[in-house]
């Protein structure tokens, strides 16, 4: 009986029912999402995380689904001197100079180690393609009405919360923002909806972490080979497997 009872008081409550004005809206929203199948663009990276700043100028590579993607970061040679490399199963981070490479789960927390923010392989690639991509089976749906950034939704889980705020013709997501246990907020160059993506700001509320993205020349659904994708470290790099 009292192994009922705790276990009854554990339990997930039940989902509540999602209203119609609210399921209206995560379509719209996951209809621009899915619009975007892949992109191809230059890229100006800022990271700034410990009193300290990164930047890096590449070529990135997207795809929605399924979500995967390549960044290489160019020396002024044009030679690569980091290639990251992630699929929804995992992510290599390979160091051309240094001579290493690590792989890592393409899990939240892994990514919270490493990037810094609680978010899943399939997530980064949204926002790196400008979207916005609703939590997955959320117990709770509420849409809610327009203030300066525009209608938004929030969607509840188990440990975070998420509300996206976006254009209610087209679905365009404007900002998102997570609040839970590890909190982010992400928000999105304008851009007209059927547009390629223009960059992205991510940023912690302590302000321990800001990321800043700049696409040049960015192409969307060019059908380039996904083999592109792919990363194969070579054998004489030393690889750190953390899967």
């Amino acid at each position: 009986m009292a192994a009922t009872v705790s276990a009854c008081a554990t339990a997930a409550p039940p989902p509540v029912p999602v209203a119609e004005d609210a399921r209206a809206a995560l379509a719209r929203i996951e209809q621009h999402r899915l619009a975007l199948m892949d992109l191809r663009s230059l890229a100006d990276i800022t990271i700034r995380r410990g009193g300290r700043a990164q930047r890096l100028s590449g070529v990135m590579l997207l795809r929605e689904e399924p979500a995967a993607l390549r960044f290489e970061a160019l020396s002024p040679f044009s030679t690569p001197v980091l290639i990251v490399a992630g699929d929804p199963q995992s992510v290599t981070l390979w160091e051309v100079l240094d001579n290493r490479a690590y792989i890592t789960p393409a899990s939240p927390d892994a990514n919270r180690r490493w990037l810094g923010v609680s978010l899943g392989g399939e997530d980064v690639v949204a926002l790196l393609a400008g979207r916005a991509r609703p939590l997955r089976d959320p117990t709770r749906v509420e849409l809610l009405p327009a203030d300066e950034l525009g209608p938004s939704v929030i969607l509840t889980g188990r440990d975070v919360e998420q509300r996206i705020w976006f254009d209610p013709d087209s679905g365009q997501a404007r900002q998102v923002q997570w609040t839970g246990k590890n909190p982010a907020r992400a928000t999105f160059t304008p851009t007209p909806p059927d547009a390629p993506p223009a960059g992205v700001k991510l940023e912690t509320p302590d302000g321990a972490l800001r990321v800043s993205i700049a696409y040049r020349e960015p192409r969307m659904n060019s059908g380039f080979d996904p083999e592109l994708l792919r990363l194969t470290v070579p054998e004489h790099v030393r690889i750190q497997d953390f899967r």
